[in-house]
């Protein structure tokens, strides 16, 4: 009887600080969930619809999204990005003649955003702002010419954002914008998975 209370006693203290520490993580994760700044780091997948009535298309790239922001009010926040989309193939037809080239498409914006929090760590959001996007055209065979237009457009866009260890928090993102390529308009979706860190 004696050795099981032993065992008894020395598994108590041990308890205590599984449960501490079990504590502590989860505080944690709803300390750093608070408002403060935060940068973000993304892989991205795009998609532009660029002209294809020539010889060529291609309408799927990727390339990285960057980001910093503030939280604040509990749900809100303010985001600056910065977007690069990939490279296109896109393609048309001058007086018969097929031509095709690539088009590179970068966006610089910034949203407001609400977060709707889905239990401690967890959080769904969505926001709403403006880019400033550029498709630069470098032609391919004539009688394709280069061709850049920056434009302000829309910017929107869907996070989901989960808080798993002290500042450290794992986000997915969709975003939603257009760009104008010559005399094309396009829109530009795009997927992303990344890393944040908050401050």
């Amino acid at each position: 009887m004696s050795r099981i209370s032993t065992k008894s006693n020395a598994l108590g203290p041990l308890a205590v600080r599984a449960a501490a520490a079990t504590a502590l993580l989860a505080t944690a994760s709803l300390a750093h969930a608070a408002d403060g700044p935060y940068i973000a780091a993304s892989y991205a997948y795009s998609g532009y619809q660029t002209r294809c009535d020539g010889d060529a298309c291609d309408r799927h790239d990727s390339g990285f999204r960057t980001a910093a922001g503030w939280d604040f009010g509990k749900y809100w926040s303010a985001e600056a990005l910065y977007l690069d989309a990939g490279h296109f193939v896109a393609s048309d037809v001058t007086a018969g003649v097929p031509f095709h080239g690539r088009a590179n498409v970068r966006a610089w914006g910034g949203t407001v955003g609400f977060a709707w929090p889905l239990g401690a760590a967890l959080a769904l959001g969505a926001r709403v702002g403006a880019a400033s996007v550029k498709a630069d055209f470098q032609p391919g065979p004539a009688p394709a010419i280069a061709g850049g237009k920056t434009t302000t457009q829309f910017l929107g866009g869907l996070s989901a954002t989960w808080h798993f260890y002290g500042a450290w928090s794992a986000r997915l993102d969709w975003d939603h914008t257009r760009a104008r390529m010559n005399r094309f308009n396009g829109d530009v979706d795009t997927a992303s998975v990344g890393i944040q860190f908050g401050f």
